[in-house]
């Protein structure tokens, strides 16, 4: 089994880009005979670990629109294809990679796997979206959703002609299997500091709590075009113990060192953050945006869900995890246990089945 993996820009440093590694390096441990990394754009050197097995080839350096790139991305492509052993499986690593993977196939024996990354409602905001997943539709040989929401909204939405699949996120580290309630007061968010993650919500909510919990400090980890929007608006509100933090391969030694998670976005997929943090049995609260926290969070036994924008909801059980602490212990040991659910093993098995039934 010969894969070729496409990514906008694997050296990019979020969610994505770590479990499209991660399925890479675990594909080459499950015996595939060749795993090929094809970047449109960015360095030879990933932010993440890569098995060094794995052959990466980028075909860009500086990043524009792909749609200005369309002729000579599918000549470079299909230069590469060719070269390839006949039926190879090509995995565009989000939707509107396809389209590229599909068309420079054309002609030749290669099967095209799209793995959705977003939640479909997000399609109908922009035509180049909505054409990508009319493609995937058509003309793929199977398409992957991250939750069995999407999966029925691509049903829904479209006249699948190929095979759609829902498989979850793993986790691309080990679940440790000791357990201790952890007493630091400091609270976590991880993602890039952009407008979806909506940090501005989260840091407007922090603002609100009550003076007896001031000695608790929020660390939101990553980078992004909102830092600057951020940390202005924690001036602004005289925040002195909320700090922003730059994006790190070490992302869990901050889970260890946290209490709590807390996610305000105003859209997800399936957040690898989320899956993380219930493995370190860090309790979560989270807005319940249309996918993702909820195929993670069980409101009232691992963390709690929040109507999205409901904010003195959110402060008010805020409040409340960061003063029991025998609600943080029960949600901590039901998150722990819960993670088993994203064991890379398990979840494996299942694109490997997807990947024999094509």
């Amino acid at each position: 089994m010969n894969i070729i993996l496409l990514s906008s820009n694997i050296t990019n440093a979020g969610g994505t880009e770590r479990i499209g590694i991660g399925l890479a390096n675990e594909l080459v441990n499950s015996g595939a005979s060749s795993v090929t990394i094809i970047s449109f754009f960015g360095s030879n050197t990933p932010f993440f670990e890569v098995d060094k097995r794995i052959r990466i080839i980028t075909l860009f350096q500086r990043e524009v629109s792909l749609f200005i790139l369309f002729p000579k991305l599918i000549l470079k492509l299909r230069r590469i294809f060719k070269k390839c052993p006949e039926r190879s499986i090509i995995l565009s690593i989000g939707a509107l990679l396809c389209p590229f993977s599909i068309v420079a196939n054309v002609g030749l024996s290669h099967l095209n796997v799209v793995w959705e990354h977003f939640n479909v409602s997000l399609i109908f905001k922009s035509s180049k979206e909505r054409f990508a997943r009319y493609m995937a539709s058509k003309y793929a040989d199977a398409i992957v959703t991250l939750t069995c929401k999407d999966k029925e909204m691509y049903l829904a939405n479209f006249a699948c002609k190929p095979k759609v699949s829902a498989i979850p996120n793993f986790l691309t580290f080990d679940i440790t299997s000791n357990f201790h309630l952890k007493s630091n007061k400091v609270a976590l968010a991880v993602g890039r500091l952009t407008a979806q993650k909506a940090f501005d919500r989260l840091i407007k909510i922090w603002s609100k709590l009550p003076a007896h919990l001031q000695d608790w400090r929020l660390d939101i980890v990553g980078d992004g075009e909102d830092e600057a929007v951020l940390k202005g608006l924690i001036a602004d509100l005289k925040l002195d113990n909320v700090h922003l933090i730059k994006t790190t391969s070490t992302i869990e030694d901050h889970y260890e060192r946290a209490s709590i998670y807390l996610m305000t976005s105003r859209w997800e997929g399936l957040p690898m953050v989320l899956i993380e943090a219930q493995s370190y049995g860090l309790p979560i609260i989270s807005y319940d945006c249309l996918t993702g926290p909820r195929d993670v969070v069980r409101n009232g036994s691992n963390g709690y869900l929040i109507p999205d924008d409901h904010e003195e909801e959110f402060v008010s059980k805020l409040i409340h995890t960061m003063e029991d602490d025998g609600v943080r212990e029960k949600f901590s040991l039901t998150a722990k246990e819960d993670s088993k659910r994203f064991n890379k093993i398990a979840v494996m098995e299942s694109w490997l089945k997807l990947f024999k039934s094509i």
